[in-house]
């Protein structure tokens, strides 16, 4: 009986080894394609505020940055792929770089929040996998600018706790659409 839960385990094993990997020497270099690392400090340390905290706390909350922005082994599509899909299904250059500013500002406001401790975050997995959908869709549907102010206003709202994270779903973007998260 013991060894038919053998080999599940060891593949649970074997995933967060090689998800740990990604960590090894992680510390000292910032991806060029992400926001400025500090920003996501301040984030980290005005979220409890603190001045200061041990490395390693620091280094486990950006690890999560990370992976919001360049996505997981099990979730390929982070915020940057995301985005990019996004932006370039916009014809107009001019309203392409006005909504990727917002966009960008968006994601910082998005991961830094996700990305601390699940006690204390506003912001959840479902939420994260909710406006990927409702992104694609948006793009499909050229409804750009919309879906962004759309969710601009939901985090400012997650953020000061006048809107509950449950309170995200896809109907709430796309009411008439069937929701898909893959």
């Amino acid at each position: 009986m013991f060894f038919k839960f053998l080999r599940p385990i060891g593949f649970i094993l074997i995933c967060l080894f090689l998800n740990g990997c990604t960590t090894i020497g992680g510390s000292t270099s910032w991806p060029e394609n992400l926001p400025a690392r500090q920003i996501f400090v301040d984030g980290y340390l005005a979220k409890r505020n603190v001045s200061a905290v041990d490395d390693k706390v620091i280094e486990a909350h950006l690890l999560w940055i990370k992976r919001f922005y360049q996505g997981t082994l099990i979730y390929p599509n982070g915020w940057n792929r995301a985005s990019k899909l996004f932006l370039d299904s916009i014809e107009s250059k001019k309203i392409r770089n006005k909504l990727k500013n917002r966009l960008n500002k968006l994601g910082i406001a998005i991961a830094n929040e996700w990305a601390q401790d699940n006690d204390i975050r506003l912001i959840n997995n479902v939420n994260i996998a909710t406006w990927g959908s409702a992104m694609r869709t948006a793009a499909e549907r050229e409804d750009h600018e919309s879906f962004i102010t759309k969710v601009e206003s939901d985090v400012n709202e997650l953020l000061a706790k006048t809107l509950q994270a449950s309170q995200i779903s896809y109907q709430r973007y796309y009411p008439e659409e069937d929701y898909d998260n893959f």
